[in-house]
């Protein structure tokens, strides 16, 4: 019973996350990598950035290192620091689109069609020994409560699940069922 709680708990957290993904996809949502850093600063500082230091607000930007200087502690910090993106060479951009394929992928239960290492090394053009990577990090990252930072960057509708379902629950998985079968049209 614990192992098909677990099931329906993640294909529904799968399910609600694709559900979240902008209307056209990523690439029309964050045509850029300067739209990736622009949602990933609203995600993580959503009051505006401070230091992940000291959280003071005083701060300049680095642009030539793309960092910023805490004028309070000294304190060099980029929006990457302490996330999965951190010491990663992918660029924003191919982060969100191997989310979006990890996502579609796992809420159609077509994992080894749309998130095989070949589908992840074409769709963000890189190297087998990078997609496998990205194939289990990224995952890894979406299971995190609402999707992590990655789940949250690209998520943009907003899922209002109505009052009178009883969250995680198999009427909750048909509703959103019904949703996405929407949605696909």
């Amino acid at each position: 019973m614990i192992f098909i709680m677990e099931n329906l708990a993640a294909e529904i957290h799968w399910k609600t996350l694709f559900l979240a993904l902008p209307r056209g996809g990523i690439a029309k949502a964050f045509p850029s990598e300067e739209a990736c850093d622009s949602r990933l600063h609203l995600v993580r500082f959503p009051r505006g950035i401070r230091c992940l230091n000291c959280n003071s607000p005083e701060l300049s930007y680095l642009a030539d290192k793309g960092f910023y200087h805490c004028k309070s502690c000294r304190n060099q910090f980029s929006p990457r620091q302490g996330t999965v993106f951190e010491r990663r060479n992918l660029t924003l951009q191919q982060w969100f689109l191997g989310a979006e394929l990890a996502t579609t992928a796992h809420a159609m239960n077509k994992t080894s069609v749309i998130f095989s290492i070949r589908s992840v090394m074409v769709r963000l053009s890189v190297a087998r020994q990078t997609a496998v990577r990205v194939k289990r990090e990224i995952p890894h990252e979406l299971l995190q409560s609402n999707g992590g930072l990655l789940g949250q960057c690209i998520s943009l509708e907003p899922v209002e699940i109505p009052s009178f379902f009883t969250l995680g629950t198999q009427e909750h998985l048909v509703w959103l069922n019904e949703k996405l079968n929407e949605k696909r049209r």
